[in-house]
Formats: structure tokens, sequence, C-alpha cells
């Protein structure tokens, strides 16, 4: 088994590895470590994966184990380009920070793609925090980010989500420190005034999405990519337009709890 970087500072394609079928422990095993100095990995040249594959795959790189993001036992979901969710522009972010419990990671499987390149891209906040200049690191010490969501999808019966996490941020597999700040859900860093606030945001956001940092992964039908959703963020940068044909990726995400649990919580700390 090899592995050829994706990006100078992270994310591998795994090569000489049967995703649909293999499962040796020692295999395995160096998925993992790869898994853990990468933070992406890219399985590439398979078919579709069963729904029992897709999650098996996925429990690999666990704990915590595939969660029901539906509320109805569904553990595999699709993102379609029918559906705003999977169509919209969205900034970078990571899933679910606005939560107590953000999503620990996400498996994506490429199963239908339109006629012109569609890409997902990526940062990586571990590879954030290790390039800011030290006196940065020393004055993010002990700053909290103040995350938030509200929803704009009609569909989605959702209350407005809040959630504080520290700058300097734990990967939870690795212990590395990272920079968890996404353009999608900051708004306000806690112990600052509102303007220093602002200020310190728009520096961090100009360090971290330089162009030289990013990643583009132009889809191929049926790319699998598994990524820590904590250790990198992720932007679809341009809107999915159905009339340009479908974009569906299948989905399994490894979190602490399911969505309708933290759907709950929102509402009771709004009621609150």
């Amino acid at each position: 088994m090899q592995f050829r970087p994706l990006h100078p500072e992270f994310g591998a394609e795994v090569i000489g590895f049967d995703i649909e079928a293999g499962r040796d422990p020692a295999d395995i095993a160096a998925l993992q470590a790869a898994y853990d100095r990468h933070s992406i990995l890219l399985f590439r040249g398979s078919e579709h994966l069963s729904h029992e594959r897709h999650i098996e795959v996925a429990s690999w790189f666990g704990p915590p184990s595939p969660v029901d993001n539906s509320g109805k036992g569904d553990y595999v979901s699709v993102l379609h380009n029918r559906d705003p969710a999977g169509s919209m522009q969205l900034p970078f972010h990571c899933d679910l920070t606005y939560t107590q419990y953000p999503i620990k990671a996400i498996c994506l499987q490429a199963i239908e793609l339109p006629g012109s390149p569609t890409a997902t891209t990526f940062v990586s906040n571990e590879a954030n925090w290790k390039t800011l200049p030290d006196e940065m690191k020393q004055r993010l010490e002990g700053l909290s980010l103040r995350h938030v969501h509200i929803s704009n999808v009609k569909e989605y019966d959702w209350p407005p989500f809040i959630a504080d996490h520290p700058l300097k941020f734990p990967n939870p597999r690795t212990g590395e420190p990272m920079l968890l700040i996404t353009e999608h859900h900051a708004t306000r860093i806690n112990e600052l005034d509102e303007a220093e606030s602002q200020a310190l945001i728009e520096q961090l956001f100009a360090h971290s999405y330089a162009p030289g940092r990013l990643y583009d992964h132009v889809w191929q039908l049926n790319d699998v990519l598994m990524w820590n959703n904590l250790a990198v963020q992720h932007a679809r940068r341009e809107h999915s337009d159905y009339a340009g044909g479908p974009r569906a990726l299948q989905r399994v995400a490894l979190c602490e709890e399911t969505l309708q649990d933290s759907i709950d919580r929102a509402r009771a700390q709004q009621a609150a």
C-alpha cells in the first residue's frame, strides 16, 4: 500500500488497497496511521459501495461510530443537488462546530456527477496552526470562538445553534493543536471587545485561506473521501445547479450524538 500526497500540507491518495473488500487488520492499521498523518484519505477506482460497506469503512476511523443524522435510523444519507443542502454555495466550515459535539469524521462517495467538473475545497486546520507566527500562537492561548448557525433552508425546522470552542483546538485523534476558525460560523472571540475580535478574525481568515493552503478536490465517479472533520474544513465554492446534471454524494458521518440530539439541545438552550 502506498500514499500519494494530495497537497504539500495534508491529504493523501491511497494506492494498492481494495476499498470494496479489503479488511486485513494490518492494512486497516496502516490506513489509520495515514489518516492521522494526512487528515484526508482518497480512495479512487472502486465501484459504488454498498451501504453496509460504506459504514464499515467509515467505522475504521472512529471512535465515535457512524451516527444516525436523519432521525430515521439512516446511517447513510445522500447530498443531492436537487436539494438546497446539496446544491447551495457553502463557505469554509467544519460540520456542526456550532454544537457541543461537532462531527468527528465524514466519509463521502461520489455516486452521480454532472458532465462538467465539480469540486469540494479543503484547508488544513492543523497546518494553519503550525504556520502561525509564534507571537500569534501566544496571543491565541486561552481565547475561545463563538460559532453560530442559523439555517436558511426552509425545509429544516432548526433553532439557532450557538457553541463556544477554543481557537487552539486539540485534534481529537492525535492531540496536535489546530486553529479552529471557519468563515461560515465564526462570529466573535469571546474574550475580546467587538472591534478587536473582528480584526483578529479577519487576520486569521487571511492566514487560513491563503491560496497556497487550499486543495480543490475535483470529483471522479465513485471517489471515496474520508476526512477528519475537525482537522480540515471544506467548502462548496460554487452553486451546483441541477440543470447542469446531477451531483450526488453518499455520506456517512461519525459523531458523539445524533443531529436530533443537537437540535433538542439547541431548542433547550434557546428556551433557557
